[in-house]
């Protein structure tokens, strides 16, 4: 038998443990409520949309709850049948077609 030689590869792996751990950082408190003061006083004084624009987005935003409360009335075996049920009521054109050259 010939020996067989071996071709090294560019890849290496790294060794320790605490490599692959990664680090938190710390946060300050402090700067966070700093920043979410400066970010609420800023949007309520810049505020530049008209009544229009504000009553479109209350509706906007009631209209986005009312969906929510709907597709979460029903659950995943309501939402189940009722699909089956429309897959018995359709024709069956919308089959996919055999396909065979040999028949």
């Amino acid at each position: 038998m010939a020996k067989e030689t071996v071709i090294k590869g560019g890849l290496k792996l790294k060794k320790g443990g605490d490599v692959f751990k990664k680090k938190k950082k710390s946060v300050d408190p402090k700067q966070i409520d700093i920043t979410i003061k400066r970010s609420e006083t800023a949007s309520t004084s810049t505020s530049k949309k008209t009544d229009a624009e504000k009553r479109f987005e209350e509706r906007r935003q009631a209209n986005m709850a009312e969906k929510m409360l709907k597709r979460a009335a029903e659950s995943h075996r309501e939402k189940v049948e009722k699909f089956n049920k429309q897959m018995e009521e359709m024709t069956e054109f919308n089959d996919i077609p055999k396909v065979s050259w040999t028949k």
